[in-house]
């Protein structure tokens, strides 16, 4: 996503924060998500679900039944007030549809912040192979299990929303070793870190956020992969690549706006992992991936949310 004017955003990054949160409807996450990212700080959207104890005791499921929390974090300024009086603005007219609370607004400072999400991290396993681990647990995994050790800082991107999962699962099964790997927009670094640790050859990071710049590099020493992964502030621009494989947790939107210059990026035959995406929006995105040249191989999904798979096609150069 495009982020927030970069001067107020290094501004707020070492300084105070404002948290904006309300729990909404599950099937108002996106379009309240939306609202957040058009008038706040758009690198900084969490859409919390609500988890309960998996039966092995340890690691967090999903609770489909529950509403969730979205919240976002604006650097405090002179431009808070207004854009925090715009929200308002756009969520009473989404109110009138779907249930959504009152919105709650918090100071607080970088560490407040990462103190409180804390509190919410445990280990996640998602999948047989792939485990999530706060970077302030101990956990010892098994020889065949790969740890992915985090602080996502104020960039976010901890491994425990569905849109993250799906793209984890959709890797584990698609890379191949020596693939040439680009991940869009990488927040905390964790899908980058686990195409590494799954074996892929050279590895691109990139985000618009800075503050996600440095949660990522930070979070990549962390599991010592400085070597493997260059992570760089940007986005994809015509003429990047080729990649074998592109990682895009991304909004729809950002990827029906992208959806050619991603095609571009791939090799004949690259795979695009497109998630971040809504069911009821997964048609409308296939559609645009589909005209920009790329292929539909499978959409699978979790819950409300949906990740695409999908192919450039295969150049017969007989």
């Amino acid at each position: 996503m495009d982020a927030y004017d970069s001067k107020h955003l290094r501004m707020g990054a070492k300084g105070t924060w404002l948290e904006l949160s309300l729990q909404v409807d599950l099937e108002a996450v996106e379009a309240v998500s939306e609202v957040l990212a058009r008038y706040g700080y758009q690198g900084g959207i969490v859409i919390e679900e609500a988890h309960r104890s998996a039966s092995d005791g340890v690691s967090l499921e999903r609770d489909p039944t529950q509403p969730a929390w979205v919240r976002s974090y604006l650097p405090q300024n002179d431009l808070s007030d207004e854009s925090i009086q715009r929200i308002e603005t756009a969520l009473s007219l989404l109110g009138e549809l779907r249930p959504i609370s009152p919105l709650q607004v918090r100071r607080l400072s970088d560490q407040d912040w990462a103190r409180a999400w804390k509190k919410h991290y445990s280990v996640l396993h998602v999948s047989e192979r792939i485990v999530v681990v706060p970077a302030w647990k101990h956990f010892r995994e098994r020889p065949e299990q790969i740890a992915l050790r985090l602080d996502p800082g104020v960039a976010f991107g901890t491994g425990i929303h569905p849109t993250t999962q799906l793209c984890l699962r959709a890797m584990e099964r698609l890379l191949r070793p020596d693939m040439r790997v680009l991940d869009l927009g990488t927040g905390s670094g964790i899908l980058a870190i686990a195409a590494a640790k799954l074996g892929c050859g050279s590895i691109l990071a990139v985000d618009k956020d800075p503050v996600a710049v440095d949660a990522a590099r930070a979070n990549i020493r962390r599991n010592r992969l400085s070597a493997r992964i260059e992570v760089r502030e940007g986005t994809l621009v015509p003429g990047m690549g080729p990649y074998d494989l592109i990682l895009g947790n991304l909004l729809a939107p950002v990827l029906h706006e992208l959806a050619g210059v991603l095609a571009q990026a791939l090799v004949s035959g690259g795979i695009l992992i497109a998630s971040g995406v809504l069911s009821e929006q997964g048609d409308e995105v296939a559609a645009a991936l589909d005209a920009a040249g790329l292929r539909f191989v499978e959409r699978v999904g979790e819950g409300d949310w949906i990740a695409l798979v999908m192919a450039s096609e295969v150049v017969d150069r007989a």
